[in-house]
């Protein structure tokens, strides 16, 4: 009976011993899964402040809404090399120690002058992670369900039943370029 006990014991310990170091008692919480790159909150919410001062709210929904600061953290993540990966990590630490960690903090004004200059800025891992997160949030805007329904309307089939050879262009009617 007491070797039941202490095989069960032993079990138990094991596979608590085995399962603590996947425990994450740090007290920031990051919104997003992601399978090979480690990050902060600190560094989660300065993208997302990024991406908003790129694709900014208005009239219309922005990069927020759209969730390209997702779609940027799962494209770096599973689609580029360790050694672009850990560029782009750099290149967003750089950034925030430019801007003295305080990005998040600044107006919208601000923050825009902030990334035009940093577009321009000498450090080449400051210009590439904004090259690469502005071209990532671009295109995902661009696949957007509101961009591809209301800015620019897409039609599954061109034309399908209705082919004009010839057709009057009307210069107020939003057409989309992809289709």
């Amino acid at each position: 009976m007491n070797r039941r006990n202490a095989l069960k014991n032993l079990g138990l310990f094991t596979g608590g011993v085995l399962l603590f170091p996947s425990c994450d008692f740090s007290d920031e919480k990051v919104g997003i899964i992601l399978n090979k790159l480690k990050i902060n909150a600190k560094q989660e919410s300065l993208l997302t402040s990024i991406v908003d001062t790129i694709i900014p709210e208005d009239n219309t929904p922005g990069g927020i809404s759209a969730k390209c600061h997702n779609f940027v953290w799962a494209c770096i993540d599973d689609c580029t090399s360790p050694e672009d990966q850990k560029k782009f990590i750099e290149g967003l630490n750089e950034f925030n120690t430019k801007t003295n960690d305080s990005f998040d903090q600044k107006n919208m004004e601000e923050r825009t002058k902030i990334v035009d200059s940093s577009f321009s800025d000498e450090n080449k891992n400051i210009q590439n992670f904004l090259n690469s997160v502005k071209g990532l949030s671009v295109w995902c805007y661009t696949k957007s369900e509101h961009f591809l329904t209301v800015e620019m309307p897409y039609k599954l089939v061109p034309g399908a039943g209705t082919y004009n050879t010839c057709k009057t262009i009307d210069p107020n009617q939003k057409i989309n370029s992809n289709a």
